[in-house]
């Protein structure tokens, strides 16, 4: 038992040190070949260890084996590329893995603070690089072959999941100042990349946090320092905005440009273009698909149809479509039934966090509109998060938790 503990906590580390590595300094720091590899595998082993080396099955993790065992076996029937559909496959193998440690950690822990606080700290760990040595002089990443609007969704949905954090009923002063600091960082990590799906999200996040959770999350604290608090943040935002609109005044420009430019500019003509291309894509090969990631030798731009709804049709027809959207229902059904349960039981605060866990998944599924959910590792990873949730706090008639299953 003793060493049993001793391994989890030790995965944990592996983990956050792979995560990390992998989607943040290894682009702009050092790169070290199989080292992300040995990272992800020695952290599963701890895990496996921690479980005697039997796998616990959640159903979306099921359905998404059998999305990549089919997308395998359709792709090499039906594509015009089988070599893309097995290079994209080997990615979607690795998140299947990241997405199976997600699960594991937030069942162990009863609670999904583990896995945020990764992902919040991937996202801390980018934006500071992104200061100290961003490339790019109009939109900055942290390094030429990462994409700027990927970087800018990560830091909305790491904005959410501290919003998420911050509802706790358990949090001391100091702990909220902290929380809002860190979404500060991430609000400028985002103005830097000038992803327009960044910002949409994190004002959609945060403003729908302002409407479904503030009144619970500050209704503990004294109304001065209700007031100190939102005073200090007002003041805090105004020299920042100050000293962003004076060192980054090429951002701010390209900021209001491409925000006035919304569903008018050339970029979004385009992908509205590939989205009506990938459904023409799937009205003509309907059943298979054409292969993962084969959408792209179909269309005028020769690239993916830079949606996912569209890209998930056209790629694997009807038959991807229904697995991978199944793998999609479970988690809407177990947050919906958690929030209604604890509305009768009259549990204020894990009602409110249902329901912001349901609007981090509704802007997720949002989002899905103008990015490919299977070809990143970010969103994958905030899909694991919620299904994660949903795994620990939906209940069947049997009291048997959610959609497991245990194989020896």
């Amino acid at each position: 038992m003793r060493i049993t503990i001793r391994a989890l906590p030790i995965s944990k580390v592996l983990f956050l040190l792979y995560v990390v590595y992998t989607n943040v300094t290894s682009y702009s720091l050092f790169f070290v070949r199989g080292l992300s590899s040995v990272l992800l595998l020695s952290a599963l082993v701890f895990l496996l260890f921690c479980d005697g080396f039997s796998i616990k099955w959640n159903k979306s993790f099921s359905v998404l084996i059998v999305f990549a065992l089919y997308s395998l076996g359709s792709g090499i029937l039906v594509a015009v590329n089988v070599d893309l559909v097995i290079s994209f496959l080997t990615n979607f193998v690795e998140y299947l893995v990241m997405f199976y440690m997600v699960l594991r950690y937030t069942d162990y822990d009863k609670k999904p603070d583990f896995v945020m606080w990764v992902f919040i700290m991937q996202s801390i760990t980018a934006v500071l690089l992104m200061v100290y040595k961003g490339v790019g002089k109009n939109r900055i990443s942290i390094s030429e072959i990462v994409n700027v609007n990927i970087l800018g969704i990560m830091f909305a949905f790491a904005i959410g999941f501290v919003l998420y954090l911050l509802i706790s009923d358990n949090n001391p002063p100091i702990k909220l100042i902290a929380y809002f600091s860190i979404i500060l960082l991430l609000l400028f990590g985002i103005m830097m990349t000038v992803s327009k799906k960044g910002i949409i999200a994190g004002a959609a996040l945060i403003v729908l946090w302002i409407i479904l959770c503030y009144r619970l999350t500050f209704a503990r604290l004294g109304k001065w320092f209700r007031l100190l608090l939102f005073v200090g943040l007002i003041v805090i935002s105004v020299f920042v905005y100050r000293w962003y609109s004076e060192s980054y005044y090429y951002q701010v420009d390209l900021v209001r440009y491409r925000m006035s430019q919304l569903y008018t500019g050339d970029s979004d003509q385009e992908r509205l273009q590939l989205i009506k291309e990938g459904i023409v894509i799937f009205l003509s090969h309907p059943l298979l698909g054409v292969g993962f990631n084969n959408a792209r030798s179909y269309t005028s731009y020769n690239t993916y149809t830079h949606c996912f709804y569209s890209e998930l049709c056209a790629c694997t027809g009807i038959l991807g479509t229904i697995l991978f959207g199944y793998s999609m229902v479970f988690p809407w059904k177990g947050i919906v039934s958690h929030r209604r349960k604890s509305v009768q039981a009259n549990e204020n605060n894990r009602k409110i966090q249902a329901s912001y866990m349901m609007v981090i998944y509704l802007v997720l599924l949002a989002v899905c509109w103008a990015q490919i959910l299977f070809y990143t590792a970010g969103m994958m990873y905030v899909f694991a998060v919620v299904s994660g949730y949903a795994a620990i706090v939906y209940k069947d008639k049997a009291g048997e938790k959610y959609g497991e299953s245990v194989l020896s």
